[in-house]
């Protein structure tokens, strides 16, 4: 959970092993947080842009940043 003050936001995030990985519970729980957190971040960006646009301005066009694996 976010609470800036005035604004109020929730997310969860979820992992799991695939069937041949160890279970290992602290990856989970990193890549579960992790997600979350992303998940809060865009929520927030959104939050952000919808408040500039109710100002009367326009926002900045966002790019993603990419990250991963590259195939």
């Amino acid at each position: 959970m976010l609470d800036t003050g005035n604004t109020s936001l929730t997310s969860s995030g979820t992992a799991r092993c695939a069937p041949g990985d160890r279970d290992v519970p602290e990856i989970g729980d990193e890549f579960a947080a992790g997600r979350a957190l992303r998940d809060l971040g865009e929520q927030l960006l959104h939050t952000a842009e919808r408040d500039v646009e109710a100002m009367g301005a326009t926002p900045e066009p966002r790019t993603s940043t990419p990250y991963g694996w590259a195939l």
